[in-house]
């Protein structure tokens, strides 16, 4: 901790040593401190939580490209973290690693949002004999999500000693069971190292006054594989394949908003309908083992990435109440949503740059899916979109 702390200081003496120049390139060492919540009724005692955090950061101060002016200059990078979770035995360690963005939210710079997706390696998991007190993490590898509001205490623009308050959440999108997922609240401090400065010339800024609000429309399809733990007794995880059709239209140039139409066939569910010779579904299994939705999403294209999500209205899903049935005692208002409203999150990785407005492209997925805020499956996908003509 005393290294630690050390580290600290030294990366703030060196932030103070050039008032002209900003970091474009950094190191951001990060202590936090907080408390996992109680995600389900026989949740493991715990400790006060910790986490020790190294985040590589780039600063994107170029004010020709598009879309880090609209953003007004966001931070991007990818943090490594850390974890105790309070209480070793039941819930161990994990390793994480989630790139990020993070948006000033104000002119002073001192107020920013935080958000990363990415993935938890756990230590510590369920286990029937060993450990089954542990309903939170069943697997090696989950999701992990990070929501998070910092502030900047020191006002000059190339100081930096920021604190936090948020939000970290893992689940493994349902491809194993049991997983209830661990939340925890958290505070930070953090300070940067930096690795490499830029002098920031505004001779060369993108005239935002060209950008349209709405502007060229587009189209897009995809196609996904998701895989699927069914229920807590049933073994075997399966594949669910979607299929996608949607457009809409850009958003000053660097936001997508969509309208689309889904359908999905669960292979779990086709399979129990069979194996059960279950009615009233036994009749038409492949119908009723299909679900059909329409959805609205928003995108951020970031140059080669893009951070998407997706809320959507089931249209048909009749096994979900079946499904439903098998892990609660009864159908009741928690079960009305559910069926009802679905979400998805992801990050896409497009082969050409998207700042270069191309009009065919491609990109590979990966999207977590619920049945509203509970984790339905994990899917990757390949997609393609055209962008049409003004």
């Amino acid at each position: 901790m005393k290294k630690l702390a050390l580290f600290f200081f030294i990366g703030f003496s060196c932030l103070a040593q050039n008032e002209q120049s900003f970091g474009e390139y950094a190191l951001r060492p990060e202590l936090f401190f907080g408390k996992t919540i109680a995600s389900f009724e026989l949740y493991p005692n715990t400790s006060s939580q910790y986490i020790l955090g190294l985040s590589f950061e780039k600063k994107n101060l170029f004010p020709e490209k598009q879309w880090e002016r609209i953003l007004n200059f966001p931070t991007t990078g990818i943090s490594v973290y850390y974890t105790n979770y309070g209480n070793k035995k039941l819930l161990g360690h994990s390793i994480s690693v989630l790139p990020f963005i993070k948006l000033n939210l104000t002119k002073k710079q001192n107020f920013y949002f935080k958000g990363a997706l990415g993935v938890s390696y756990f230590d510590t998991r369920f286990n029937v004999v060993n450990n089954p007190e542990n309903s939170a993490i069943s697997t090696k590898l989950t999701w992990a999500f990070q929501t998070f509001l910092y502030y900047n205490l020191l006002k000059k623009s190339n100081n930096d000693l920021q604190l936090g308050i948020g939000y970290i959440h893992h689940s493994n999108g349902h491809v194993q069971l049991p997983n209830e997922g661990l939340n925890s609240a958290l505070m930070s401090i953090s300070t940067k190292i930096d690795v490499k400065k830029s002098i920031i010339k505004d001779d060369n800024l993108f005239d935002l006054e060209n950008v349209k609000t709405f502007s060229k429309g587009f189209y897009s399809i995809r196609y996904g594989q998701g895989i699927q733990k069914f229920v807590a007794n049933e073994s075997l995880v399966k594949a669910i394949n979607s299929v996608e059709v949607y457009g809409g239209l850009f958003y000053k140039d660097i936001f997508k908003v969509s309208l689309g139409a889904t359908y999905r066939f669960y292979h779990h569910y086709y399979d129990y309908i069979n194996e059960n010779e279950l009615e009233p579904y036994f009749n038409k299994p492949f119908l009723n083992a299909s679900n059909l939705y329409l959805s609205i999403g928003v995108e951020a294209l970031l140059g080669h990435v893009g951070i998407d999500w997706e809320g959507g209205l089931n249209l048909y899903k009749p096994f979900y109440k079946e499904q439903y049935l098998l892990e609660e005692p009864e159908l009741d208002f928690i079960y009305d949503l559910k069926k009802l409203f679905l979400g998805r999150l992801g990050l896409k990785l497009y082969a050409i740059n998207t700042s270069k407005m191309p009009k065919n492209n491609f990109y590979i997925s990966a999207h977590i899916n619920s049945n509203l805020s509970q984790a339905d499956f994990s899917e990757l996908s390949f997609g393609f979109t055209h962008r049409l003509k003004n």
